[in-house]
């Protein structure tokens, strides 16, 4: 053995029987303190020392002893919160059937018969050290995890916490710069200082709306996205959504089409806005040059579904999930998605809906919002 040796108590009125007890168990390498009653054997207990090196670690109790008998000494241990988790093994000179149900409503671990052999007490009290040491490791264990995962929650809450402060620092200038760029634009600038205003526009849009989402992906994880339902006008919306992005589309020949055959919506209109913005904004990075991307809407008993399609490189099947994880990069077909797509599913799980991706043939993606009514 290394360190301290095992410490096991015995409990026998029988001096003898503690005798042989004792003597196995110390030539067996065991320390070993005895006493003759179940008093003695609490008040030890009691005022044992908290130190692992001089600690019992197992009690070998007898069922009959006068005062205290054994059954209720054990039921003592196991209501002290001290000693709850100590083995007991008992020592009984009665049958099995006559004991073991009591002994183990008692709160006892295991039952030697008397007159046992040397190997089997041994055997029994090796065993049962050991499940309380394999206990203890996985306590410990668990409480290391907890407190790494404690460590992990804060570390996420105070990511989070600077999440905003970015997020509150970014807004001002970015309202800055979107209003300075709308008043170029309807200065009728003319040649390259028109595309310079307008794609300052564009860009403090992109900046606007990647802070909007960093905010709200990290209030969807912990639960607090919240959604103020109310009827609106979804052709508008879509109407609203195309001339923002117009500018965007117009320097690569994309068109933006509409089909709205459900001209109305139940949800949050300024989460289904940038849902459907987000989901347009991504179709107009991977869309070839004169093409298309058209916003759909139809309408079913219980929902509206949207659906932004279009004519790009399309998502591999493989892929159709991860796409909406936050931060994911996939492959060479549509690039690094950061915040846009998880917001997107994030935003429409708040509502009770899901988002989905299709393939389109010959070639492109349909992203497809389904919102319950």
């Amino acid at each position: 053995m290394t360190g301290r040796r095992d410490h096991v108590l015995v409990v026998d009125d029988s001096a003898p029987n503690r005798m042989v007890a004792t003597g196995h168990l110390e030539a067996a390498g065991y320390a070993v303190t005895a006493v003759a009653s179940g008093e003695a054997a609490l008040e030890l207990l009691a005022r044992e020392p908290p130190e692992r090196s001089e600690r019992i670690d197992l009690v070998v109790l007898d069922v009959l002893m006068p005062g205290i008998g054994g059954l209720a000494t054990c039921r003592k241990l196991r209501g002290n919160p001290a000693t709850s988790d100590l083995p007991v093994l008992f020592l009984t000179a009665l049958d099995d059937k006559d004991t073991t149900e009591p002994a183990l409503e008692a709160g006892g671990d295991d039952l030697l018969p008397k007159p046992f052999h040397r190997a089997e007490l041994l055997l029994r009290v090796r065993a049962l050290i050991r499940q309380r040491r394999t206990a203890e490791r996985l306590r410990e264990a668990t409480r290391t995890l907890e407190d790494q995962n404690e460590a992990l929650r804060r570390a996420e809450l105070g990511r989070r916490r600077m999440s905003e402060l970015v997020v509150h620092d970014l807004k001002s200038p970015a309202t800055a710069i979107v209003s300075n760029a709308e008043l170029l634009r309807h200065m009728k600038l003319g040649g390259e200082l028109a595309e310079i205003a307008e794609d300052i526009l564009v860009a403090a849009h992109q900046i606007d709306r990647s802070a909007r989402d960093l905010l709200d992906v990290s209030r969807a994880e912990d639960g607090a996205l919240e959604v103020h339902r109310e009827d609106f006008a979804l052709d508008e919306l879509a109407n609203e959504v195309a001339a923002t992005l117009r500018g965007a589309a117009r320097w690569n020949g994309i068109a933006i089409e509409l089909d709205v055959r459900a001209p109305r919506a139940r949800g949050d209109r300024e989460l289904v806005r940038r849902i459907l913005q987000n989901l347009v904004h991504n179709a107009l990075r991977y869309a070839p040059r004169n093409s298309a991307v058209r916003i759909e809407s139809v309408a079913e008993p219980d929902a509206v579904v949207l659906r932004v399609l279009d004519e790009g490189p399309g998502v591999a099947p493989g892929d159709t999930d991860r796409i909406f994880e936050r931060n994911v990069s996939i492959g060479n077909t549509r690039g690094n998605h950061g915040l846009g797509l998880a917001f997107c599913r994030l935003a429409a799980q708040a509502h009770g809906g899901k988002i989905w991706v299709e393939a389109r043939t010959p070639r492109g993606a349909s992203f497809c919002v389904r919102i319950p009514t």
